[in-house]
């Protein structure tokens, strides 16, 4: 009777087991969510946002809701820059209007969300300058020199190099949901299309510089033989 017994429950843990081996790992993942919902201030205000966004790690999700007319350069450059420094996937959603400086943040994003009914204005930065004549002139051209730059990276290939040229000479560009969903297609085709280009120029150089180092390789040996059938010579006396 208890053989039975063993019997039986040695087929049931027999029916039990299963073929393969499972384990769990927790990982620690956080979404961070950022409302811009009114004009953009100064750097000093967004020193806490801007710390979140550079420090977060690559399992963080980083999410960015706008709904803003713009703002200040500075604070702009420096948040811009911090997503493109930080390990975290950065997800930038337009959910009603987004002017100006949100337009580049928008852009800067590694994925963009844009919501039906939804507008976005581009146009060239304002600025202001003071101080004796030489000083405004060098201000002028130095600040206009560095914004386009900067404005040139994000806003092409969204635009093109002609639509980009008008509207630094002062054209504004108004564009609702659907025009900036076909945009942002054609941008990133363009930008696949760039890398691609890119990753066979970095082949077709690689393989110059192994050509290159056989080359000399094959120097470095033609001249030991040399040395050898040198050294092998027979001195008379």
């Amino acid at each position: 009777m208890n053989k039975d017994i063993i019997a039986s429950e040695e087929d049931e843990e027999e029916k039990e087991r299963k073929p393969y081996n499972y384990f769990e790992q927790a990982v620690q993942s956080k979404i961070h969510h950022f409302y811009i919902s009114e004009g953009i201030g100064s750097p000093d205000k967004y020193v806490d946002m801007i710390h979140k966004i550079r420090m977060a790690g690559p399992e963080e999700t980083v999410c960015i809701h706008l709904n803003s007319p713009g703002g200040s350069i500075d604070t702009g450059v420096q948040l811009i820059n911090a997503m493109r420094s930080s390990q975290a996937n950065i997800i930038a959603s337009v959910e009603s209007e987004a002017c100006s400086l949100a337009t580049m943040i928008f852009l800067a994003a590694d994925e963009m969300v844009i919501h039906d009914d939804c507008i976005m204005m581009f146009h060239n930065f304002s600025a202001g300058a003071y101080g004796k004549g030489h000083e405004l002139k060098a201000n002028v051209k130095g600040v206009s020199d560095w914004i386009e730059s900067f404005m040139r990276r994000l806003y092409v290939p969204f635009f093109t190099e002609k639509e980009f040229d008008r509207l630094l000479k002062g054209e504004d560009f108004w564009m609702q949901s659907e025009e900036i969903r076909e945009r942002l297609v054609k941008m990133v085709a363009a930008m696949e299309k760039d890398l691609k280009k890119k990753e066979r120029e970095i082949k077709a150089l690689e393989k110059k510089l192994e050509a290159e180092t056989k080359k000399k390789t094959v120097k470095k040996k033609a001249k030991k033989k040399v040395v050898k059938k040198k050294t092998k010579k027979k001195v008379t006396r």
